[in-house]
């Protein structure tokens, strides 16, 4: 076996038992790097498969190939890669430089996020009314950085589009104030009140960047970013800045090596393994249904799949494709959802806590609502703890402070409220 074959395979079973390291016990449960580690072989599991089936004189061009356009999604892809398996490190070319304005098929600038350093603060106040912006939406949880918070501001625009937005019944209506995501590591000094989400104002610091939320909320952050998600940027002056000096030619990625004389079996085996993973990667896209994906047991079912990948790439004729369709019967059954474990007072450890409020995005209404997600122990203080959550609608309170992801906490839950002492509210 090519030394990079084997390190294409081994990095799926690298990655595999890095998620169950991750989901084994509850209180080490990171949502975000479980979503991007299995985010990784959603394009990635063909050319796997197309690499250990191509002509010996071929798998180790086409495994290096693909390690090349796997990693080719920017710095924090291949980032991720090399923590996997630090020997990537040196097989991978560098990363190339991100550009944080592209252009779209029509030609007009949009952009990606941006580093918060104090020019962009500034540019961003100009073009976005801060003070007078909402919090829409804040996701708070521990990751391997340090505590990380997510915040969607709805920001009036300080300039006037050129046209109105086209509603559903063909009418032109105002364009809806627009959502600047932030994201912010390394969060200390956590303090948000829903009742208090009117205003917002950013600054650096020498540890970083502060932040104020209307009168009394605040949070702290090491590093930080912001994306404009706003269809109209293009308009702005930050937009018309970078329409001058964008580059028209969109940049051309890797291309991937060939899976077309993939068998049916092969292709099968590649598509079941892309769907455990798929399923995987729900607890960082719905953390409201984390508690009840059944992550071991996905993991169990994929366990050694690049090994297995390898093994039966290795036989010839008709036992090759008996390999791949048992790999395809063995990963095509995603193991049934649980229902998941409710919040109930106790000992807990925070792991995720989302408030929404309620609000009308291109005349559809959204419901107001709060999800917390929790390590909670069994009786037994040797087994590992598991997944709990809490979700709310319309919740009446939503109050948080970074103290409540502290280790060693305790929840009271009467049926009508969930508090951590001061430092979580819900109701």
């Amino acid at each position: 076996m090519s030394l990079p074959l084997g390190t294409f395979a081994g990095l799926l079973d690298r990655s595999i038992r890095e998620i169950v390291a991750l989901a084994m016990d509850a209180r080490s449960f990171d949502a975000t790097r479980i979503g991007r580690i299995a985010d990784l072989w959603d394009n990635n599991a063909l050319p796997l498969v197309g690499a250990a089936c191509a002509p010996w004189p071929l798998r180790s061009r086409r495994a290096s190939s693909g390690l090349e356009w796997m990693a080719d999604l920017g710095a924090d892809r291949r980032r991720l890669m090399v923590d996997l398996d630090p020997s990537l490190d040196r097989l991978l070319p560098t990363a190339r430089p991100q550009r944080s304005v592209h252009r779209d098929y029509q030609g007009r600038v949009f952009p990606g996020a941006f580093r918060l350093t104090a020019e962009i603060i500034d540019v961003l106040a100009e073009d976005y009314d801060l003070v007078n912006g909402s919090v829409r939406s804040l996701t708070a949880q521990p990751s391997n950085e340090g505590l990380q918070v997510r915040l969607t501001l709805a920001a009036p625009r300080r300039f006037i589009p050129s046209t109105g937005r086209v509603s559903r019944d063909g009418s032109r209506m105002p364009w809806p104030a627009a959502p600047l995501k932030f994201t912010f590591n390394g969060v200390t000094n956590l303090q948000f009140d829903a009742e208090d989400r009117i205003g917002m104002a950013v600054s650096r610091t020498s540890a970083g960047s502060a932040v104020t939320i209307g009168r009394s909320g605040h949070l702290q952050a090491t590093e930080a970013s912001v994306w404009p998600d706003d269809p109209r940027w293009y308009e702005s002056t930050a937009g018309q800045a970078a329409d001058l000096t964008t580059q028209h030619e969109r940049p051309q990625r890797r291309k991937p090596i060939p899976t077309s004389t993939l068998t049916a079996p092969q292709r099968a085996a590649a598509r079941s393994l892309v769907m455990l993973m798929n399923h995987a990667r729900l607890v960082h896209h719905y953390p409201n249904l984390a508690a009840g994906v059944p992550i071991l047991d996905i993991c169990r079912v994929a366990a050694d799949a690049g090994s297995a990948i390898i093994a039966a790439s290795a036989r010839r004729g008709a036992a090759r494709q008996t390999a791949f369709g048992q790999l395809e019967q063995r990963w095509r059954h995603v193991p049934p959802e649980v229902p998941p474990e409710a919040i109930r007072s106790g000992p807990v450890m925070l792991r995720h806590a989302r408030y929404d409020e309620p609000h009308d995005d291109y005349d559809v209404p959204h419901h107001g609502s709060a999800v917390l997600l929790a390590a909670v122990p069994g009786a037994d203080p040797a087994v590992p703890w598991t997944l709990a959550s809490e979700g709310i609608t319309q919740p009446s309170r939503f109050r948080i402070t970074s103290a409540a992801f502290d280790d060693g906490q305790h929840i009271h839950h009467d049926g009508r409220v969930l508090r951590i002492g001061d430092a979580l509210v819900l109701r």
